[in-house]
């Protein structure tokens, strides 16, 4: 077994003199051995070492080449800290991104091409440009890696070589990879998530599978390339593990969820073809930070745990009662952010923002503390009732947020639920007040065939809010009354037989009502007539009557 601090370029080292002619790195194209793959790192480590200074940063082209791998382990080898640059980003994101860290060189490759150039970088900074700080950490670091944006400006992270190692020999370690076993590189070069899939790997003897972006498309497309390239092991995101059913030809071995909340369909469903696995971790605290053991369906019916620590990492709980905000500590926490005005370290500890909560099987995440919500007067975490949602069998994922009643611009003065799924908003309304407290029921249900995403993967929930507001009032058999039931709940097979209350009216739906039976010519209703009326007929049947 070897030691858990043996750096990575000496792993690969060994692999290439013990198993030279495994397959190493495989493109629809070419596969490369090991002792080939070897080859074309040295000699661009060599190139790289003529051309640069130690701890000089160099630009990788984030295209999906060999070339590209290539460049990041040559990088490694030389001591030189790398960036990944997506040539589909504006000139001006890339021109920062270099600038700031004093790109002077492009690790480009050409199609075919298995061994990368270094060229001058089209956005290169002026000779001697260096941030405070970072001449001090320079010599420490692999790479720095970009966050994404979605709460604000992307952040500029850097990265320690020496908090890789443990966090790759566990990965290697609970996943049981090593010759025969074939990854498929499926997150983007610009996304932390990718070091760990190509390490694990080429650390192990496996095989990296690299193919492009657009045999990577979640559902039967990803499902057919898992099949086609005899994939082994394979981390991907939620939206994509709901989208892609497991083909019957599937190689696969061991699965893994990343970049968000796991829910339990997706457990039961990849693990009845391979060990399945949680994993949990921020940009900021070296990509991983807990990864579970392979998962059973029956002990995640309602909730996913996190999984156990990987890395050097230490966690604690800031909270009351085993729930609060989730605080790395230990080797695995990154330097800092780097700035123009230089760096900003974080110190022994990173904050991550998630809440998490602790129980006998480990942690469970809740929401992120930017996205606790406030509704009717009560303080909500939408995270706590996706969960709720997502423990009903049928239901296959669900995003709520606090929205206007009528999804329009107001004030969010009701709690939205969207879910994916077979189960009726009738029956997952029972079960959620069975299940939560009454103030953290949503009011709102809405059944939607596919969540809509941003280009950086993440849910789009105004594109929700713009579905759900576009499609008010349909599917109620034409009555008017129940129209705007169904628009103000959810409820699709609302009747006139219901209670406005028992369908998830409440206070403030029932303001809208009003509201809308006005428009509809009864002027003198008010919120009175509705909370009198013990079904929706009754309303029904006095609105031509009261109608001007």
């Amino acid at each position: 077994m070897l030691s858990r601090d043996l750096p990575i370029v000496d792993r690969i080292d060994l692999v290439v003199r013990e198993h030279p002619d495994a397959d190493a790195l495989a493109t629809p194209e070419r596969t490369l051995t090991y002792r080939e793959f070897g080859k074309y790192v040295e000699e661009f480590a060599l190139e790289l070492e003529r051309r640069t200074a130690p701890g000089e940063f160099v630009g990788i082209e984030a295209d999906r080449r060999a070339g590209s791998i290539v460049a990041m382990i040559g990088a490694l080898r030389a001591g030189r800290p790398f960036v990944f640059l997506d040539p589909r980003d504006s000139e001006a994101s890339n021109s920062a991104k270099a600038g700031l860290l004093g790109v002077r060189l492009l690790a480009r490759c050409l199609p075919g091409q298995q061994d990368p150039d270094l060229v001058p970088a089209r956005w290169a900074t002026a000779a001697g440009h260096s941030p405070a700080g970072l001449d001090e950490v320079r010599s420490e670091l692999a790479y720095a890696i970009h966050t994404s944006g979605s709460t604000g400006e992307p952040k500029c992270v850097l990265v320690r070589a020496a908090a890789l190692v443990p966090v790759v020999h566990d990965h290697v370690e609970r996943l049981e990879v090593g010759p025969g076993c074939r990854t498929l590189q499926f997150a983007r070069l610009t996304f932390d998530g990718c070091v760990t899939e190509i390490l694990w790997t080429l650390t192990s003897g496996a095989c990296l599978v690299v193919v492009d972006e657009s045999l990577l498309t979640p559902g039967p497309v990803l499902g057919g390339t898992l099949e086609r390239f005899g994939i082994t092991h394979v981390k991907t995101t939620p939206f994509a593990l709901t989208a892609t059913e497991p083909g019957p030809g599937t190689a696969l071995r061991h699965v893994l969820n990343g970049g968000g909340a796991c829910r339990p369909s997706v457990v039961r469903r990849w693990s009845a073809v391979a060990a399945f696995h949680n994993a949990y971790g921020t940009t900021e605290t070296t990509i991983c930070n807990l990864l579970s053991d392979p998962l059973d369906p029956g002990s995640c019916a309602s909730e996913v745990p996190l999984g156990e620590r990987v890395g050097d990492c230490g966690l604690r709980v800031d909270g009351e009662g085993g729930r609060g905000e989730l605080v790395v500590t230990g080797n695995s926490v990154a330097v800092g952010y780097l700035a123009e005005d230089g760096v900003r370290p974080f110190g022994d500890e990173y904050r991550t923002g998630d809440v998490v909560e602790e129980r006998e099987d480990g942690l469970h995440f809740v929401e992120r503390v930017d996205r606790q919500v406030k509704v009717r007067g009560y303080r909500v975490d939408p995270g706590e009732v996706e969960n709720a949602v997502c423990g009903l069998t049928g239901v296959l994922d669900a995003v709520v947020v606090a929205e206007a009643h009528d999804g329009g611009d107001a004030a969010a003065d009701a709690l939205v639920c969207y879910f994916r799924g077979g189960v009726s908003p009738r029956a997952l309304r029972e079960h959620l007040e069975s299940t939560l407290d009454p103030y953290k029921v949503p009011s709102v249900l809405t059944r939607v065939e596919e969540f809509p995403h941003t280009p950086n993967g993440k849910v789009d929930r105004d594109a929700l809010r713009a579905d759900r507001r576009a499609g008010a009032g349909g599917g109620s058999g034409g009555d008017p009354v129940l129209e705007l039931v169904h628009g103000l709940t959810g409820i699709d097979d609302v009747t006139l037989d219901d209670n406005f209350f028992d369908v998830g009216g409440d206070s403030a739906s029932a303001v809208v009502l009003v509201t809308r039976l006005k428009e509809l010519g009864w002027v003198d209703v008010g919120v009175r007539d509705v909370l009198r009326a013990d079904t929706l007929r009754d309303l029904s049947e006095r609105l031509p009557e009261r109608s001007v």
